[in-house]
């Protein structure tokens, strides 16, 4: 494992693709894991040509049931099963997912021989884990229900000090390895704990993905001091009014949420097809007069983020 968290933008676009950009979907990958965020029409190809590997997709996040989010699941799943797929994979969205693949599976009569769940979230906040991070989900505020979800790395254990380990007369082998996962051993009869011979350790890193969204204060908390910020950016400021109309945000209200959050960076996403590259860069300096720490997300962008080091 080399410890590396990275984000690969596969789709950055809001409801319309463009040769620029295509639909919502991002890939987080850790220690060669991946979890996919949203899986627009289109996914499975920007997934291949990010050179990404399909079958190491263990958990996909949907973040609400319109078509740009979830229409490319149906060919993902049909095209993992040609390919032969056997290790599972997990769906996480709102409720209606299952109805959705359900009723897709049995239209177009495709079968599923690796095994698929498919969890629906509740309203109220809930937390659990996937792989090495704690997931948190919020209702965001939408015209459908949508939910951001927090990506919450557990810390990673202090160094282990062998000199110390030495005074403690405890010998190579074993009983070094159990202190090391956090375990408490016995050594001659006295109790030995692994803050005894670690140092504090080191904290995770996060991420927090907010899509379609207007400006909330749940969004606000679930990004809290997080490493990176992936929030609905789909409008300029001179169309605040669309913004609000159709429950989404500016890049400027983006910028308030990620500032009001503490977070460290913030990637602006969901853009409006409307726009093109000269907008773009307004909408970005427009962001950067708030959170001078705002980035304009891009297709097959990868962004990784460095672990803090342990003050």
């Amino acid at each position: 494992m080399n410890d590396e968290l990275k984000i690969v933008f596969l789709g950055t676009g809001a409801a319309i693709p463009t040769l620029r950009r295509g639909l919502p979907s991002l890939a987080i990958i850790k220690d060669n894991r991946t979890c996919l965020c949203d899986c627009g029409e289109g996914t499975q190809l920007r997934i291949l040509q990010a050179g990404l590997h399909p079958s190491k997709i263990g958990y996909i996040f949907i973040s609400h049931l319109h078509g740009d989010h979830i229409f490319g699941l149906p060919g993902f799943l049909s095209t993992q099963q040609m390919m032969g797929r056997t290790n599972a994979l997990t769906l996480f969205g709102p409720k209606g997912l299952k109805k959705f693949i359900e009723h897709v599976r049995e239209i177009s009569e495709f079968t599923l021989d690796f095994s698929l769940r498919i969890v629906e979230l509740e309203p109220e906040r809930q937390k659990f884990q996937v792989d090495d991070f704690i997931i948190e989900t919020s209702l965001l505020e939408h015209r459908s229900l949508c939910y951001g979800y927090g990506f919450f790395e557990k810390p990673k254990p202090g160094k282990f000090d062998v000199e110390k380990a030495k005074v403690l007369d405890i010998p190579p082998g074993p009983q070094r390895a159990a202190l090391k996962q956090g375990n408490t051993i016995f050594v001659h009869g006295k109790e030995i704990k692994s803050d005894d011979v670690l140092a504090p350790p080191i904290p995770g890193r996060a991420i927090a993905y907010c899509s379609d969204t207007r400006p909330c204060r749940n969004a606000v908390e679930l990004a809290r001091d997080c490493d990176v910020l992936v929030h609905d950016s789909t409008f300029a400021e001179h169309h605040k009014d669309k913004a609000h109309e159709s429950f989404h945000s500016t890049a400027g209200q983006a910028a308030e949420i990620a500032a009001k959050a503490n977070a460290k960076k913030l990637m602006l996403w969901h853009i409006s097809s409307r726009y093109d590259e000269d907008d773009e860069r307004e909408m970005l300096a427009q962001a950067r007069q708030v959170f001078p720490e705002s980035y304009l997300s891009r297709d097959f962008a990868e962004i990784k983020i460095e672990r803090p080091k342990n003050i």
